[in-house]
């Protein structure tokens, strides 16, 4: 038993700096799981101090050990599923009446099965809420999901051990009258009971690095400032949307949005004028959305939108309740100055068999005559009212040309 709580205690120790060191990087609960896993530690040294230390002393010392760390590693997940933890009070509470259990027990009724049972069925029954959070506030983390099961399977392993230690306990099975000698029992009960806890803090180590991978690539995916997509993750989900409706011969609806003179929003209120018009502006689209499409932003005051399985008219709806509510809800600067915005769409619709890029290049140029028709309005590409603008725009190009190459001659005749 020596040699198994030693293999305990050097995995604890050697897995205590590694929690430690993810202190800085923001983890919830990660503060709790280092004094758990601590205090494992000391439990496990206790055990291979047990042939030199009284009884009682290693009972109650080492259940009170013990029984702690499982509270701070309930608090450390109700922390990290985002739960209300147990405060400290509760905690310092119910440590201190489990102490007072197990010394009662050790000096006046000097019963060691009644602290076995104590102890071990405390623990246990910590273990069961323990699993029982993990498993109600499942993490929507898909990448932590197989380190969350581990940790689950193992938490439950060590509560089914500990209630069948008091089970033997408590029934007087435990002086082994059956078929294995005491030995072989004890041996295997104690080495899965010592070297579970290891395993246990390893999936615990796994899933915050889990953890921190996610979070990650969520603020790679993620424009710093808006939290909107960002055009890397943004392009790569259209794609993925394109493709599937495709596949299904399904339209797909793509949004070109433009704040409108989002250069005056910056020379009249600065920079921080603009990034809280930015971040007012996201806020809006998104609550307009609620869930529908993808929302990234591609530079600058310009935004992007795409809608699975939406025609023109579902797609016109949105777009105009995304003006409607850009226009009525103004943002305040820091100062307190009332900033009104304004937004320009462009729309597009990408059929099944099309092209993604052109789809891109038409809500472009449905946004150009959004706001040659004034700003503050959608365009659809393909529309008539879109194809007379393009007509209008393509004879004063075609003036304008004619105009300055008929300048030189006219001024040469009239000198002339």
């Amino acid at each position: 038993m020596s040699f198994l709580s030693a293999i305990a205690v050097i995995s604890l120790s050697l897995m205590f700096p590694v929690l430690l060191s993810l202190r800085k990087t923001g983890v919830p609960g990660i503060a709790s799981f280092c004094a758990a896993c601590l205090l494992t530690a000391l439990a496990a040294s206790v055990t291979l101090a047990a042939s030199v230390v009284p009884a009682w002393f290693h009972t109650v010392f080492g259940g009170a050990l013990i029984v702690t760390a499982g509270l701070l590693i309930l608090r450390g997940f109700l922390q990290f599923l985002g739960r209300n933890p147990l405060g400290a009070w509760p905690i310092v509470a119910i440590l201190s009446g489990v102490i007072v259990i197990l010394l009662v027990f050790s000096y006046a009724g000097n019963s060691h099965s009644a602290r076995i049972v104590m102890g071990n069925g405390i623990l246990s029954l910590t273990c069961v809420l323990i699993g029982a959070a993990i498993l109600r506030h499942w993490p929507r983390e898909q990448a932590i999901a197989p380190y969350m099961l581990f940790c689950c399977v193992m938490v439950f392993l060590v509560a089914i051990l500990h209630a069948f230690r008091v089970a033997t306990v408590a029934t007087g099975l435990d002086v082994m009258d059956g078929a294995l000698p005491p030995p072989i029992w004890t041996t295997a009960f104690l080495a899965a009971r010592l070297l579970i806890m290891p395993l246990f803090f390893l999936g615990i180590i796994l899933m915050l690095h889990g953890w921190m991978l996610a979070n990650l690539r969520r603020i790679i995916a993620h424009d710093d400032l808006t939290g909107a997509l960002s055009r890397r993750a943004f392009m790569t989900a259209f794609e993925q949307m394109f493709s599937t409706a495709a596949g299904s011969r399904q339209q797909t609806a793509f949004m070109l949005l433009d704040l409108d003179r989002f250069k005056q929003i910056n020379d009249l209120h600065g920079h921080a004028g603009g990034d809280a018009a930015l971040v007012h502006f996201t806020r809006i689209v998104k609550k307009v959305l609620d869930g529908r499409g993808i929302l990234g932003r591609l530079g600058g005051e310009e935004f992007g939108i795409a809608l699975a399985n939406t025609g023109r008219l579902d797609a016109a709806e949105i777009a105009e309740a995304i003006c409607t509510a850009v226009r009525t809800t103004p943002t305040r600067a820091d100062k307190g100055t009332e900033i009104g915005l304004t937004v320009s769409i462009g729309i597009a619709m990408a059929d099944p068999g099309g092209s993604l890029a052109d789809v891109m290049v038409q809500a472009d140029m449905a946004l150009y005559e959004a706001k040659a028709l004034g700003r503050d309005r959608l365009s659809m590409a393909g529309s008539l009212h879109a194809a007379s603008v393009a007509s209008a725009r393509a004879l004063a190009g075609a003036a304008a040309q004619m105009r300055a190459a008929v300048g030189p001659a006219h001024s040469l005749s009239s000198t002339g």
